[in-house]
Order: structure tokens, then sequence, then C-alpha cells
């Protein structure tokens, strides 16, 4: 190899070539993993992180356990206690005791909580917009039909866990 040579970095053994079946999601995890990427940077532009993000859309659908939120966030429960702890240091949510359990607490967003979501909704629209250079219509009606059947497919399983 010479010195200018670009080594080329094989996932696999040399010969080893991946199987290309049908089911095979491979591009598509691979491209949710990059638009993961995307979004965290764009909630970051906004001034919240991609997992408080989360966490302030499940708060906002209403009263839930923190097993359920941490479970809809996609944390632990000592991570879910720390993002609600900055989110409510940041004056975006606050505890609310719960009537009919003593232990019990929920989360409300505040008003500034209901910004920082519609900003962080705003960007990430506005940035997924600019990567499809303003062709969104064509793609919109495709991408919303397999996501609403992912995310039945999520709520299924997150019901059967519990």
């Amino acid at each position: 190899m010479s010195a200018n040579a670009t080594p080329v970095i094989h996932s696999h053994g040399p010969g080893y070539e991946m199987p290309h079946a049908e089911g095979d999601f491979r591009e598509g995890i691979r491209l949710l993993a990059r638009l993961a990427r995307v979004a965290e940077q764009t909630c970051q532009s906004t001034g919240i992180s991609l997992p408080q993000y989360r966490l302030l859309v499940s708060a906002a659908e209403g009263p839930q356990r923190a097993s359920e939120l941490a479970a809809a966030v996609g944390v632990s429960r000592p991570t879910l206690t720390s993002l609600v702890d900055g989110l409510e240091q940041a004056g975006l949510v606050k505890r609310v005791p719960v009537a009919t359990d003593r232990r019990g607490i929920q989360l409300e967003l505040t008003q500034a909580g209901r910004e920082a979501t519609y900003r962080a909704e705003q960007a990430l629209g506005a940035r997924l917009s600019r990567l499809m250079n303003g062709e969104a219509q064509n793609v919109v009606p495709l991408v919303h039909g397999v996501v609403t059947d992912i995310g039945a497919a999520l709520d299924r399983e997150g019901r059967e866990i519990r």
C-alpha cells in the first residue's frame, strides 16, 4: 500500500457478502440511525436534547406512570428522573401530585415547555423539508403510512410489555 492510499475497512471478512433477502431492513435501519443524529442536532439547536423532546411529547399526551414514560422515551427510570429534573429546572415541566395516589407524581408541561416542543417540531420539520429539497409533498403520504404502521406496532408492543 502506498503512503497516500486510503485503507479500505471491511465490516466483514474478505469475500463475505451480506444477504439481500426480502424483508431486509438494513438500509432503513442505517437511515434511521442517520436521521436520529439529524434529529438530535436539530433539537440541540433549539435548546433541548432529543430525549428531552421525546419526554415533552410523551408528557403532553397525558398522565402516565414513570415506567410508561421511561419506556416511551426509551430511557431507564434513573435517566428519566435526570431528564425530568433538568426540564423542571429549565421551567419546561412541573411535577404535579396525583390526587388518587399520595406517592404519585405526574408531569405537566408549562407554557415554556409547550413552546419548546413547538420550536423543536418546527425546526425538525424545516430540517426534513430541506433534506427533501422541497419535494416533501411527494414523500409525506408514503412516509406517513409507514410511520403510522410502525407506530401502531410499537404501541402494541408497549401494551404487551406492560
